[in-house]
């Protein structure tokens, strides 16, 4: 048996409990916790180091804003008729792929995630009820929520590392 895999199974279950728990309790209005999950996981797939937390935190939050300006332009600004949301799609997605050339943002994955999580979390929470929460600073926000649940995972991953070097050690 490989310790250090039983060390990382060990740190990463007692830290997804607490995960979840803090997820429907005290972080309820702010984390959720199936994005937390795709943080943590890109952040062992970006690295598991300090540069795999920014990228994780940075890249994802970038996505999510992305996916946030297409449903405040594609919901303000007709440009195409029924061709509308392709066309804000394509724009919004071009944009999101090029800006993976700075490095800030440069995990292409993650950003794409970030915007996943946010488009989906949108449409199908309340049958789009969120969407005119777009433009709002409020805690509320779907673009602040989805944020805050990848750096609230992004942080899990980080410490379920630290936790299993610590105890395989």
């Amino acid at each position: 048996m490989n310790k250090q895999h039983l060390a990382l199974s060990l740190s990463v279950g007692v830290l997804g409990g607490i995960s979840v728990f803090l997820a429907s309790s005290i972080l309820s209005s702010i984390y959720l916790i199936w994005v937390g999950f795709i943080a943590w996981g890109l952040f062992f797939k970006n690295g598991g180091d300090n540069n795999a937390l920014k990228m994780t935190i940075t890249a994802g939050i970038y996505g999510a804003v992305l996916a946030g300006i297409f449903f405040v332009l594609s919901g303000s600004i007709n440009i195409g008729g029924q061709l509308n949301t392709p066309i804000w799609i394509a724009i919004t997605v071009f944009l999101l792929i090029f800006g993976t050339q700075l490095s800030i943002f440069s995990c292409a994955p993650t950003a794409v995630c970030g915007y996943a999580a946010t488009a989906g979390y949108i449409i199908h929470a309340a049958d789009g009820a969120m969407i005119p929460m777009i433009t709002s600073v409020a805690i509320h926000n779907p673009v602040i929520t989805i944020s805050l649940s990848i750096i609230i995972g992004s942080i899990f991953g980080m410490l379920s590392g630290k936790l299993a070097t610590a105890i395989g050690n």
